[in-house]
């Protein structure tokens, strides 16, 4: 009989090389714990030091930086401001006294139904730059007739205007102009429209803003062109009136010569 293969191994064939069971002795075990553990010691001086550079180089860094600012800054802090003519200028307001306004109508004969454009003329007579309040809650444009005022731009104000104040920089010796249209409308001081029309004749326009008033501008409201063709036909109808009086006179006047001549060549006659 042959004998039983349970429990036996395979035969290792001829140079086939050893298998090995997996298992090391404790000796290689403990030198690659030691080797571990050193390794993990090192890492973490490296670590140690390179924070310890980092933190040093940061800290030399900011003393230097600090010192250089330091530098820049103290020219800055002994430099003197530019001179300045009054505290006014200093403050950006330009001097009441160098603010002056003119009123300017375009054009200055406004024919019937057009509507003239109002202006109001800011000028800067201060040799700096400085500032005006120009907003339109400090503007008015009068209308003058006679000496009695006839319109003004505060009678239908609006309630909500986003430029009613504004503060508006101007150049030395500069002016700058405010522009309305005047529609020509005759209005009360409520708004309410009046059923006469402004009448044509001259008038005169005054702009003011805040407490300062410019001086008068004449300008001229023309009449329509059928009240001219009237006025045209009137005076022409009056003039030939007046020549053919003065016709007439002439013509009395010789009559009256004539008769006069005559009789005294009568009474010149020799009597028998």
């Amino acid at each position: 009989m042959t004998p039983s293969n349970r429990g036996s191994q395979p035969s290792r064939a001829a140079g086939q090389p050893r298998q090995s069971s997996g298992k090391l002795p404790a000796h290689v075990y403990r030198r690659r714990r030691i080797t571990l553990a050193v390794a993990g010691l090192l890492v973490v001086a490296l670590l140690v030091l390179g924070i310890v550079g980092i933190v040093t180089a940061i800290g030399g860094r900011s003393d230097g930086s600090d010192e250089v600012a330091a530098e820049e800054t103290t020219p800055a802090e002994s430099t003197t401001a530019a001179p300045v003519p009054d505290k006014q200028a200093a403050s950006g307001k330009c001097p009441e006294d160098q603010v002056s306004l003119k009123a300017k109508v375009d054009p200055n004969s406004v024919k019937d139904g057009k509507e003239p454009e109002f202006g109001m003329v800011i000028e800067n007579g201060h040799s700096a730059t400085c500032l005006i309040e120009v907003g339109t809650d400090k503007q008015e444009f009068i209308v003058e007739k006679d000496g009695d005022v006839v319109w003004s731009s505060t009678y239908c104000a609006a309630a909500k205007d986003e430029n009613a104040e504004a503060s508006t920089e101007f150049a030395p010796q500069s002016e700058k102009t405010a522009k309305l249209k005047w529609n020509r409308i005759k209005v009360d001081k409520n708004c309410n429209r009046e059923d006469d029309d402004f009448a044509p004749g001259d008038y005169e326009l005054i702009v003011k803003l805040d407490d300062k008033k410019s001086e008068p501008t004449e300008f001229t409201l023309e009449k329509s062109a059928a009240e001219k063709a009237k006025e045209k036909k009137a005076a022409e109808k009056k003039r030939a009136a007046e020549e053919k009086k003065k016709a007439d006179e002439e013509k009395k006047s010789e009559q009256d010569s004539g008769e006069k001549d005559s009789g005294e060549t009568q009474s010149e006659e020799p009597q028998d």
